[in-house]
């Protein structure tokens, strides 16, 4: 007993925060929960890095849609990346059992089936919103990595994007980026070398084949109008709930590398607006 309260007197000390916090459970001493050792989530930290690591069949999933659960209920809009396909279950509300009603009771929980307010996003031809975004928005920097451009053949990538900018030529799919490069190669290749430097058709033909070999793995889907906003993914609903936004990349893993730069860079401007 005396070990018990020392170690529940250990946890409240260190999980003790100023502001909003998120209980995600209770701690556990050997192999039993500890009525008293509450464990929370400080929400203004939740917009940093963080690791949810365990074995299959831990509660990993079940720990992250907890947390996106009650980030709504905070009115915090929450993006999540379901690799899977088993996130989106928070799109439908739970059922009760037995197993769940005794571990609500560990807990110190009251379960109550509810529904959150779920956006599913797409980037490939699976149901839900599709996201796209024009090969301008996506840029030079990340367009090369994707192609995977060495040097010489980035710096013509970007050579060709600022020409595109400093004519007010909108690049929305790879159609347009492929006109420009076939203009650059051929017809419109003195007027790009006078004002920008000298272009080797070697080079763009290079570009122009890495640019075709991502059509054929679906790029289409993803790059064009109408293209997506950062603050779409910043909404509260009627109730004061924040927007669970699920972005379904089950079906791309051979497209991820595309997925994952673009997302990384959006989630980027989430963190910020979050801070």
């Amino acid at each position: 007993m005396a070990n018990e309260q020392a170690f529940t007197d250990a946890i409240n000390a260190g999980y003790t925060f100023k502001g909003e916090t998120l209980k995600i459970g209770r701690a556990m001493l050997e192999a039993n929960v500890i009525a008293g050792a509450e464990i929370y989530l400080p929400l203004k930290t939740m917009n940093r890095h963080g690791l949810i690591a365990g074995a299959t069949g831990t509660g990993k999933t079940k720990t992250l849609q907890m947390i996106s659960e009650g980030l709504s209920d905070a009115s915090v809009p929450v993006l999540l990346l379901d690799i899977k396909g088993d996130l989106s279950g928070i799109a439908m509300p739970g059922t009760s059992n037995p197993k769940v009603e005794e571990r609500s009771q560990l807990l110190g929980l009251n379960y109550q089936p509810v529904q959150l307010p779920v956006e599913l996003l797409s980037l490939s031809s699976q149901k839900g919103v599709r996201l796209r975004a024009t090969v301008s928005e996506f840029g030079p920097v990340l367009l090369s990595k994707i192609l995977g451009l060495n040097d010489t053949q980035g710096g013509v990538l970007a050579m060709i994007f600022k020409y595109c900018d400093d004519n007010k030529l909108p690049l929305l799919d790879l159609k347009d980026f492929i006109k420009v490069l076939q203009y650059a190669a051929e017809e419109g290749k003195d007027e790009l070398e006078k004002s920008y430097g000298r272009i080797s058709t070697t080079t763009t033909g290079t570009i122009l084949i890495k640019v075709i070999e991502l059509q054929q793995q679906g790029a289409d889907l993803f790059f064009g109008e109408k293209s997506f906003e950062v603050e779409d993914l910043m909404r509260i609903n009627q109730d004061g709930r924040g927007m669970s936004n699920v972005l379904r990349v089950t079906d791309l893993s051979y497209f991820q590398l595309l997925c994952f730069s673009f997302w990384q860079n959006c989630m980027l401007l989430v963190r910020k607006k979050a801070i």
